[in-house]
């Protein structure tokens, strides 16, 4: 059986942002190896869209006959070039690797003796190893301080300074321990969550640790890591209040150093999605909209932080615009989203609801043609993208677009198989049940009158299932629809009029 051909290659070269694509340019052309086949190989990924290996070859070699072991040692090769290219180019963008690189300088300067090099460099690294928290490198620093006045038999030195080496080195192996300590406690209770294991021993233990509970952090870092202990917790214990409180409190010290940033973002772009999260939970909409417009300043250090920037703050745009009714708003916020989407695999829009959105936005203005496209994708996805709740939320919005459109006959048939599917998937619960009964009941009536009850009746079990509460499938607002018919008022309407009574 053949061997599947790797596209490791494809994936480093297609992760690549604008910037480092032009640095590899600039850094193979030093090399006088413009012309060489592993430039060539790299502007043929560049120029694909989809991974086609023989293509690939094609473009190297024309017809001509190659060994299958040629053709792998020059993709090992462009590879680990890139690799080293990328090295290069984060010694100018990464702090973590300009440590490393000054201390590497350290060893070179050492082994050939140049010991007062050895001691300027030392000095330089240990200030930016400072100001970024990088604890495990500042010990290492210590201990060439030490080695170099053994080395150099300064007694002066050692006797003046190696009482402050070992507090210095106490104090940074706290920092470490008990930045490692946080990370820990964060790791156990997001595995938890992501495994959706309500573990209560485990949310207890992590609520009585004296790192949670005594505000134990020693540095910028693990505090960043206290708080969003402490939203993690909150949100587990469904605790929107405090929810908002630490995601607030954690976006505060985040944006306090914000060096940090410049060096990891990817932190940041989540927990201000779970800020703006919590702002929705808790009705904070003033500054969720403050937070939202930060994601546009956000300084991504490579294509998966563009990647979440784009997709966390349209999802946070789109939802908040169906929670308040301003279809038009997103109606116009799609274009440029459908704009910038194109640049990334749009698979990965398949999860999130991405396609309930854009059908929903389309229904709320009213253009249920449009939003069926949307929705027919959304349906017709494998069934691995979205879990089975998911699908019966689009199933029940199908029923609802096709009675928009006054599709009768094909209401039957889908009335009967969303019935089977719900039931199978143990979705039928009783607002989903009162709902079908409507639409079965819908289809028999003989005037707008008997249509008007039916609505009344809807209205009237909704309201005893919910105990007057409005009643939602999902983010779809059913108590509204129904409003909506009864009252001759456009769905965008009484949502908006709802919104600001909640408000």
């Amino acid at each position: 059986m053949p061997k599947t051909p790797s596209k490791k290659l494809f994936d480093l070269v297609k992760s690549l942002s604008s910037a480092e694509k032009r640095y590899f340019k600039v850094f193979v052309s030093k090399k006088n190896d413009s012309k060489n086949k592993y430039v060539t190989l790299f502007d043929a990924i560049e120029s694909q869209t989809t991974f086609d290996d023989e293509a690939l070859i094609k473009s190297i070699y024309g017809d001509a006959k190659i060994q299958s072991r040629k053709y792998s040692e020059l993709k090992a090769y462009l590879f680990d070039l890139i690799l080293k290219c990328l090295q290069a180019y984060d010694e100018k963008s990464s702090v973590v690797t300009q440590i490393s690189n000054m201390l590497g300088n350290v060893q070179v300067l050492f082994k050939r003796g140049h010991f007062e090099d050895c001691k300027d460099v030392l000095k330089k690294t240990k200030k930016i190893a400072l100001k970024y928290e990088e604890f495990s490198q500042l010990y290492e620093i210590l201990q060439w301080e030490k080695w170099l006045a053994h080395t150099t038999i300064d007694i002066d030195f050692l006797d003046n300074q190696l009482d402050r080496i070992e507090d210095e080195e106490k104090q940074y192996l706290q920092q470490l321990n008990n930045l490692a300590a946080y990370r820990n406690l964060f790791l156990k209770l997001y595995l938890s969550l992501k495994k959706n294991a309500a573990d209560e021993d485990l949310f207890n233990f992590i609520e009585s640790n004296s790192l949670v509970k005594k505000l134990e952090f020693k540095s910028h870092r693990a505090k960043v890591l206290h708080f969003r202990v402490k939203s993690l917790l909150a949100y587990a214990r469904e605790n929107v209040e405090e929810f908002y409180i630490y995601n607030k409190e954690l976006i505060t010290e985040m944006e306090s150093q914000p060096h940090f940033l410049n060096e990891n973002v990817s932190e940041y772009i989540s927990s201000l999605s779970n800020y703006c999260m919590s702002c929705k939970l808790t009705k904070h909409y003033e500054e969720l909209e403050i937070a939202l417009e930060k994601f546009k300043s956000i300084k991504t250090l490579n294509y998966d932080d563009e990647l979440k920037v784009h997709r966390q703050y349209y999802q946070i745009l789109f939802s908040m615009c169906i929670l308040n009714g301003n279809f038009e708003k997103a109606k116009i916020a799609l274009k440029d989203h459908f704009a910038k989407v194109e640049k990334f695999d749009a698979n990965l829009f398949e999860r999130k609801t991405f396609y309930f959105y854009y059908s929903y936005i389309y229904f709320g203005c009213e253009d249920y043609e449009q939003a069926l496209v949307y929705l027919n994708v959304w349906l017709d996805l494998p069934k691995t993208v979205e879990r089975p709740y998911y699908k019966m939320l689009a199933r029940i919005f199908n029923l609802v677009l096709h009675y928009e459109m006054k599709n009768n006959l094909l209401l039957e048939s889908l009335l009967r198989s969303t019935y089977r599917f719900l039931k199978k998937e143990n979705q039928l619960h009783e607002i989903e049940r009162a709902f079908l009964t409507f639409i079965r009941n819908s289809l028999k009536v003989a005037n707008k009158s008997e249509l008007n009850d039916q609505l009344v009746q809807l209205k009237v079990n909704l309201e005893k299932i919910n105990d007057g509460k409005p009643a939602r499938i999902g983010q779809f607002d059913l108590s509204a629809w129904v409003e909506s018919k009864l009252e001759n008022r456009s769905f965008a309407e009484v949502v908006q009029s709802r919104f600001v009574e909640a408000s």
